[in-house]
């Protein structure tokens, strides 16, 4: 009777261990910024910038998968919202000024997307200087038939920071290939102090971006992940449809592999195929 006493007791501490490692290892994916949520609690989790929330809408994952995804849609005859045509959405309570963050953002441009060279936005890690013409930090766009990330960053304090005086880079990925998901996975650690921070991108689970001990935004900038379609210049098309995945957060500890396992990437991006 001890023995059978002992062994469920074991049994019971063996399950409840298992249960706190399994929580410890999802513990950083952030489950209360961002993350999936259903139509009637949207407006809980995200803010919209669009013309209307109509341009919006909850659907099926064109890929097959089952999982419910995004659609955005603009028309050239919408109205402009902060000055240009968009519908995107972003976190709401999500605006990091420093330390270490994990970003993740997938889209899918479907097989009517018109090529023009005039460039759409279709993720971006913003920050509030936009508003003084400082480019975003981190933005992913087509231009053309090709998928590309510009990268912009100050270590100069805002009031002196401009355009012209600010580090640019911009990185090309490839070819745009519509009918897939692109899943950009970003770990940043934002620091204002020159000759600090660091940021990793992979794209797919290809390692397309890897700089430290670097400046890589702006001097007391808030950084807050959005997607959708964002067009800085005219659209050039007079329509837009574009899927996107929510947005996911991390902390610290989180991983790259973490972040792909809950993508839409997660049936062709494993552990053995993503580069550290």
């Amino acid at each position: 009777m001890f023995w059978e006493i002992e062994m469920n007791f074991t049994r019971h501490l063996c399950l409840a261990s298992g249960l706190l490692v399994a929580a410890a290892a999802h513990a950083q994916i952030d489950t209360l910024i961002g993350g999936t949520v259903d139509a009637s609690k949207f407006s809980t989790r995200y803010g919209l910038s669009s013309a209307s929330t109509a341009n919006l809408s909850f659907v099926s994952d064109p890929a097959g998968s089952g999982r419910t995804v995004l659609m955005t849609r603009v028309r050239s005859t919408d109205a402009n919202v902060g000055a240009i045509k968009r519908t995107d959405f972003y976190p709401l309570g999500e605006s990091r000024t420093t330390g270490i963050r994990w970003y993740g953002i997938s889209v899918y441009m479907p097989s009517t997307w018109a090529v023009h060279p005039y460039p759409t936005v279709i993720a971006q890690i913003d920050t509030g200087t936009t508003a003084t013409n400082l480019a975003a930090p981190l933005s992913l766009l087509v231009r053309g038939n090709t998928l590309e990330l510009n990268l912009n960053s100050n270590y100069l304090a805002t009031t002196s920071a401009t355009a012209t005086n600010s580090a640019s880079e911009v990185i090309k990925l490839g070819p745009l290939v519509t009918n897939r998901w692109y899943c950009l996975v970003v770990r940043s650690d934002w620091q204002p102090t020159l000759g600090a921070g660091a940021i990793t991108m992979w794209m797919n689970g290809e390692k397309v971006y890897n700089a430290v001990n670097s400046n890589n935004s702006y001097f007391g900038a808030a950084h807050t992940p959005r997607t959708g379609l964002m067009f800085p210049g005219l659209m050039g098309v007079t329509d837009r449809t574009l899927y996107t995945d929510f947005i996911r957060l991390g902390g610290a500890t989180t991983t790259a592999l973490q972040m792909y396992q809950i993508s839409p990437c997660s049936t062709f991006v494993t552990g053995s195929n993503i580069q550290w």
